[in-house]
C-alpha cells in the first residue's frame, strides 16, 4: 500500500520528537528523518501551527499542547469501545472485568465492568484506579509482556513465564484476580494494557482453567481497538 511521503514524514517527526525528552533542534530531526534541514522546517512549521510541537527557548522542539488533546481524545475512543467487551467478559465470567493501562509507574483503571447477575457483595473497582505496577495481576501482566531484565521481580517473572498473572490482595484485601497483557507496545502501539477479572476469595478459589479463555477471548477482541 503506498503512502503519502510528506504526510508520513510529519508522523515520523512526531515519533522521533516524543522520544526526546530534552527536545530536538531542526538540523538533528532533518539528520533523524534524512531530509535537507529546510525540509525540517516546513514539517516543524506545520505541526506548530497545529500545536503538535511547540520550540522552547533554547531552540529546541517538543511536543505541544495539541497532542494532549489528541491523546484525550484517543483514551475516550478507547474507553468506549473496549467497554462493550468488558462488559461481556464479565458477564460470562460472572466476576468484575477491567481493562487497565501503564501510565509511567503506575497501572490505571480504564474500563470496568460488573456482571449483570452480581451477587450481594461485589468488587468495588473504579474507573481511574491507580496503583504501582508491581502490585495486582493488570501491573503484573503489564511488566510481563516487557523485555526480561534482571530487576524483574519474582512475581513478574513468574507471570511471564506462566502467560498470566495472578493478585492477591494487593489492590484490595480480600480480593484476587487474574489477568493477561494485551500485547507488547511495539507491536503496533504504544499502548501497554491488560485485560482480565477480579473477584472476592482467595487464589484457590480462581477457577483459572476456566476464566483465562474467556480472558483471551476478551483479550483479542481488544487487541483489535488499536
Amino acid at each position: 500500500m503506498s503512502t503519502l511521503q510528506t504526510l508520513d514524514r510529519g508522523l515520523e517527526a512526531i515519533e522521533i520528537i516524543s522520544q526526546r525528552t530534552g527536545g530536538i533542534s531542526p538540523a538533528a530531526l532533518a539528520d533523524e528523518l534524512g531530509v535537507h534541514r529546510a525540509g525540517a522546517y516546513r514539517i516543524l512549521t506545520t505541526l506548530e501551527h497545529r500545536r503538535l510541537v511547540a520550540k522552547g527557548n533554547d531552540g529546541r522542539y517538543r511536543l505541544g499542547s495539541g497532542t494532549l488533546v489528541v491523546a484525550g481524545r484517543f483514551m475516550s475512543q478507547y474507553r468506549a469501545s473496549a467497554q462493550p467487551v468488558v462488559q461481556d467478559l464479565a458477564d460470562r465470567s460472572g466476576c468484575t472485568a477491567f481493562v487497565a493501562i501503564a501510565d509511567r509507574s503506575e497501572s490505571i483503571a480504564i474500563a470496568v465492568a460488573e456482571p449483570a447477575a452480581r451477587g450481594s457483595i461485589g468488587i468495588s473497582y473504579q474507573v481511574g484506579a491507580r496503583h504501582p505496577l508491581e502490585q495486582g495481576a493488570d501491573g503484573l501482566a503489564i511488566l510481563a509482556q516487557r523485555p526480561e531484565r534482571e530487576s524483574d521481580s519474582e512475581a513478574v517473572r513468574r507471570s511471564r513465564a506462566q502467560g498470566y498473572a495472578i493478585s492477591d490482595g494487593e489492590v484490595q484485601p480480600g480480593a484476587v484476580g487474574v489477568a493477561i497483557g494485551t500485547g507488547e507496545a511495539s507491536s503496533g502501539s504504544d499502548v501497554e494494557a491488560s485485560i482480565g477479572v477480579i473477584r472476592l476469595g482467595l487464589p484457590g478459589d480462581l477457577d483459572i482453567d476456566r476464566l483465562l479463555p474467556l480472558v483471551h477471548d476478551a483479550r483479542a477482541s481488544v487487541a483489535r481497538l488499536y
